[in-house]
């Protein structure tokens, strides 16, 4: 994953101001993936069937049961600002469970790992179904890459926001109607729903600090250029982890699983 440094070609135009740097990144965004995922946009229609639905649920599970805590965390501990390491810590708490801190707040929400086992079974399928499914191997590798990036060289902790901030864009857009649809379309009942209420309120709460943290710190072009690049490699790995489930829907055969 290696590429090369940016050269004087890529550097001789000046930073752009805060504000201006964050449009740009939304504009990346834009540009890279002007429609939702496929296998979304189909659950927001109803056209997925619930057995395909499962699936994507099974398979998605490692993503918020492994994926989400390890590289946020990865990046966290390479984070020497103490304003941005805090807000991390934050993000850490609200994946693993806001009831971490209980014994300080009173908070009760449990894990996104277990809010996603409880959507699960709002469908149908038993957790022992979805802890021991076998990911597909496209989302094996995503994840995989994710970790990989977050944990090592290849992202400074700046790119690291980069890439919290392009995971909680993504999924504010591609999550924020399915709950709904899951009612609507799936008669799933209200109470199997609670991870898309608390993630998309998570996510809210995120967005500004990190937008703040960029605005700030990418005050140089090539903070910039490397920060922008972080960022379209968690969209592609974002958008990665969908493909699987939607060849499996759209497919005679499923798509090759790890062993």
């Amino acid at each position: 994953m290696s590429e090369l440094p940016y050269g004087p070609e890529d550097l001789k135009e000046p930073a752009l101001s805060g504000d201006a740097f964050i449009r740009f990144l939304h504009d990346e965004k834009a540009k890279k993936y002007p429609d939702p995922p496929p296998l979304v946009q189909s659950i927001h229609d109803g056209e997925c069937s619930k057995e395909h639905l499962k699936l994507w649920v099974k398979d998605m599970y490692l993503y918020w049961d492994h994926a989400m805590v390890y590289s946020t965390g990865a990046i966290f501990v390479k984070t020497n600002d103490e304003e941005v390491r805090t807000q991390i810590l934050r993000k850490l708490v609200d994946i693993e469970g806001k009831e971490v801190v209980n014994d300080l707040t009173g908070w009760t929400t449990p894990a996104y790992e277990e809010l996603w086992l409880r959507f699960g079974e709002g469908l149908g399928i038993t957790r022992n179904e979805i802890q021991s499914w076998k990911s597909f191997t496209r989302t094996h590798y995503a994840i995989t890459a994710l970790c990989m990036l977050s944990r090592w060289w290849e992202w400074t902790w700046l790119d690291g926001i980069a890439s919290l901030y392009a995971g909680d864009l993504h999924g504010r857009d591609t999550l924020g109607g399915v709950g709904e649809a899951m009612k609507m379309h799936y008669d799933v009942p209200d109470k199997s729903l609670e991870f898309f209420r608390v993630y998309q309120e998570d996510v809210a709460s995120h967005i500004p600090w990190e937008e703040k943290a960029l605005a700030h710190w990418c005050c140089t072009r090539e903070r910039q250029l490397t920060a922008a690049r972080a960022l379209r490699k968690r969209l592609d790995i974002e958008n990665q982890l969908l493909v699987a489930p939607h060849r499996a829907a759209t497919s005679e055969r499923l798509p090759l699983q790890v062993p």
